[in-house]
């Protein structure tokens, strides 16, 4: 019976939450939204306590009732530490999060606080792994495991807060909703038999392509600050030139385009796996790539912003239309990533 109204007091609770606190990359931690209880210790302990002052008064023992009211304010004092220990602290959630399909991604978190916080717990609560902080005074930052488990978007659901100092005699937690989303792409297998056999190739009308990347000289341009100091022009900067770089080049005479169509008949998801293995093994070694998800047609580039809205595209390839999937494939190809290729 308790299985079947568990659903139900879950669902109610889960309402109760979005009124009172609704979703937001910004959280401040309050008395309107921290919940203290005692833990199954804490409830022991005052058991003892007031075995005590039974004792204490039945057998009229002014010592043992003071006994039983020293541990008594010990109790409420511990209730007001546990408290203040939360409350106050500021989290804020800055970046959009990808991952690997089956892969363990740590969500970015910032956490702000006044003064150093001791035994804060962090898990979300659709992934049962829990994070312990020691946080100090100023701004500090954390990150989280989530384990994504599907293709698409993933929503690790509110992140629990919670903690038990200073003697384990209550637990104090909340549980925030910093409305993220994990755009998960398909898993990072590895298919070197498809390398030679899944690039369909198209000449160019215009002659060759060029691209940054060879061992050929290419051209002077502009120097950008940041840059490899191998890459300057000395020559031209002791001419009194400016500060320039040299670039260098590779000529194709064809372009790459990556599709489903060219891949072995396979399921959808492990043709997906390939041609996420083809864009992370055409990335790492330089090579202008396009791809031909039917429906969606990406051009031939290379760079960080091109792969990852390629991997965007293949995230979503075959979903219902989410509501942030044109978004996060736009906001994808103006902010680069970091990927382990």
């Amino acid at each position: 019976m308790f299985k079947q109204l568990k659903p139900f007091f879950k669902k109610r609770f889960n309402t109760f939450l979005k009124k009172r606190m609704p979703a937001a990359a910004k959280q401040n931690l309050s008395n309107k939204n921290i919940f203290i209880l005692p833990t199954k210790f804490g409830l022991a302990y005052v058991l003892s306590v007031f075995v005590l002052f039974l004792l204490g008064t039945n057998y009229q023992n002014n010592l043992i009732i003071l006994m039983s009211y020293l541990f008594a304010s010990v109790f409420l004092t511990t209730m007001l530490y546990s408290f203040l220990n939360m409350f106050g602290l500021q989290f804020l959630f800055k970046s959009q999060v990808s991952a690997y399909a089956t892969q363990t991604v740590s969500v970015p978190l910032t956490i702000i606080s006044n003064k150093p916080r001791f035994d804060i717990n962090f898990e979300f609560e659709n992934n049962q792994q829990t994070t312990e902080v020691a946080i100090k005074e100023g701004e500090s930052a954390t990150k989280i495991p989530f384990h994504a488990l599907k293709r698409g978007v993933n929503n690790p659901g509110r992140l629990k807060i919670l903690s038990e100092y200073p003697l384990g005699l209550f637990v104090c937690w909340t549980h925030l909703d910093f409305d993220c989303e994990v755009i998960t792409y398909p898993a990072k297998n590895t298919f070197h038999h498809i390398k030679q056999d899944s690039s369909q190739q198209h000449e160019e009308i215009n002659g060759n392509n060029v691209v940054e990347g060879g061992e050929d000289f290419g051209e002077l341009r502009e120097y950008k600050q940041g840059e490899s100091n191998a890459k300057i022009a000395w020559k031209q900067l002791a001419r009194g030139q400016g500060w320039l770089t040299k670039t260098t080049q590779i000529e194709l005479g064809h372009k790459v385009w990556l599709s489903l169509k060219q891949l072995p008949s396979a399921p959808i998801e492990t043709k997906l796996e390939m041609l996420c293995f083809l864009i992370l093994d055409h990335h790492k070694n330089n090579i202008p790539f396009g791809l031909d998800l039917d429906a969606i047609q990406i051009s031939p580039s290379t760079g960080n912003k091109h792969i990852n809205k390629c991997l965007t595209a293949l995230a979503f390839y075959g979903k219902p239309q989410h509501s942030a999937a044109l978004s996060a494939l736009n906001s994808h190809a103006e902010s680069e990533v970091a990927l382990n290729v």
